[in-house]
């Protein structure tokens, strides 16, 4: 943690450079704060790539729907770092003492920008009291993604008999780069943090989506649905996710589920499709579905295949599933072809981690069928599937429409064939793992497979690694902080 603190006024210092800022827009002084004094200026921050997109993602490996194929052209069987090999492998420790390009270095640096904006916004120059209120707002948004991010990565699955004292990150409340002493927070504290961030937030916020890179009412509301469903409050998570739903016809961008019957046809979004990198959906900033931007790079879906679509993920597909066009049944450069069914993605580079629409559809049905609504979550999914696959594909069969139960996990494979190597799965994974009807539906091993089908490695999942441990160098200075298991 010390050294993220520096890190964040080295990260301070490149503000500086921000598009469209003044040289005097933000003055280090002292050396290492931050300092901002028009409404603008705060306004600004907000705009900054480094709080939307970033590089290091380790659930993006670790999902139970992937598979390891050894292609020798990049590291080890085709992982983009050692980090990532070690993650697919459920390893203890994922970056070694010398790496702090971690996933808290990056949620701690923007955790530091938000509270800053939250500390000072309002006594800020040159706007109105309903400006400043909205860029607060905002932050507060930014700032619960970050803790909900945290709170799934580095503590246990939500479970209410024991959040209170389960133990979770820090919990960053103060822009103090000064600060040398973390102190774990629980998983109760961080989930109620995000949650009074967001309460706090909503009635703020723009009424309507206007810019992917910003918070809006329905995005913030999507969010606090998503918390209250990781949390097994179905009640609570419904009227958000469907009021999030109801609020894009109002947006004033492009937002909403693309048809990919209409984007895979002559002149759609997703033509033409590269014979080596797959169809066109490379750019996140104009992804319809994304309205709320949050993105990790997807290296396994922009060229490199050492983590690809296990079998039985590839088999939940139907042939006739537009979304099989984000697959290749050949390796990359190479061309072989995959054995027993096994898929590499291609063509978009990027999972958004954020508000994605796809997303927020699939856990409203997933509510509406864990209140026992069925009809209603089965028409849902109806109408979602005929955006991605013919019409006499679309409907969830009568026999798994009729069972509370059987549509639930049709739901959560629907998800999968959603959302496959992106990072969605291994938080699906961590809450299911403490929902007893669903638990048993989470896999447990990844395994490497050669050209010729031949497993040549296989790996374990223990209950243990569904929480994410920090990293060493983390650890090495916070002597008095406890790691993880």
């Amino acid at each position: 943690m010390k050294k993220i603190a520096k890190n964040i006024t080295v990260f301070s210092l490149s503000i500086l450079s921000l598009a469209g800022c003044k040289k005097d827009f933000l003055e280090v002084t002292p050396k290492g704060k931050l300092i901002a004094q028009k409404t603008g200026d705060y306004d600004l921050i907000l705009n900054q790539s480094s709080l939307h997109q970033f590089m290091t993602f380790s659930p993006m490996v670790m999902g139970d729907e992937v598979t390891g194929s050894p292609n020798f052209l990049t590291l080890g069987f085709g992982a983009s770092t050692l980090a990532d090999q070690e993650a697919f492998k459920w390893a203890d420790d994922i970056f070694l003492p010398s790496n702090t390009d971690s996933e808290i270095t990056i949620m701690v640096k923007q955790i530091y920008i938000y509270n800053k904006v939250i500390k000072e916004v309002m006594s800020s120059t040159g706007g109105t009291e309903a400006q400043k209120r909205s860029i607060l707002a905002e932050a507060l948004t930014g700032r619960a993604w970050v803790n909900f991010m945290l709170v799934n990565l580095y503590g246990k699955p939500y479970n209410a008999a024991t959040a209170g004292t389960d133990l979770a990150s820090p919990l960053f409340m103060n822009a103090d780069v000064t600060q040398t002493t973390f102190t774990r927070a629980t998983v109760q504290q961080l989930y109620n943090q995000v949650i009074a961030d967001l309460t706090q937030a909503i009635p703020l916020l723009p009424e309507n989506i206007t810019n992917r890179a910003r918070a809006s009412k329905p995005t913030a509301q999507a969010i606090l649905g998503k918390v209250y469903m990781f949390m097994q409050k179905w009640e609570e998570a419904a009227p958000l996710l469907n009021a999030f739903i109801a609020a894009l016809p109002a947006a004033t961008i492009d937002v909403g589920l693309y048809d990919y019957h209409k984007e895979f046809a002559a002149g759609g979004t997703f033509l033409p499709i590269d014979p080596m990198y797959g169809p066109s959906r490379l750019m996140v900033d104009l992804d319809k579905e994304v309205a709320y931007m949050k993105s990790a790079t997807r290296m396994y879906a922009a060229g490199l295949d050492g983590v690809i679509l296990s079998a039985s993920a590839a088999a939940l597909f139907t042939p006739g599933d537009e979304r099989l066009k984000f697959y290749s049944p050949q390796t990359w450069l190479t061309s072989e072809t995959y054995p027993n069914g096994m898929l590499r993605a291609w063509g978009q580079s990027y999972a958004n981690l954020g508000v994605t629409v796809p997303d927020v559809y699939l856990l409203a049905a997933e509510c509406k069928a864990r209140l026992g609504k069925i009809n209603e979550a089965a028409e849902d999914i109806r109408n979602f599937r005929l955006t991605r696959v013919p019409q006499d594909e679309a409907p969830v069969p009568s026999a798994i429409a009729g069972s509370k139960v059987s549509l639930v996990k049709y739901i959560l494979e629907e998800r999968i064939r959603e959302q496959a190597i992106t990072g969605n799965r291994w938080f699906d994974m961590r809450r299911l793992s403490v929902d007893p009807e669903y638990a048993g539906t989470i896999g447990a091993t990844h395994t490497i497979v050669d050209i010729k089908g031949n497993i040549t490695g296989t790996y374990k999942l223990r209950p243990e690694r569904l929480t994410m441990r920090f990293p060493i160098y983390v650890m090495d200075n916070n002597p008095g902080m406890t790691n993880n298991p």
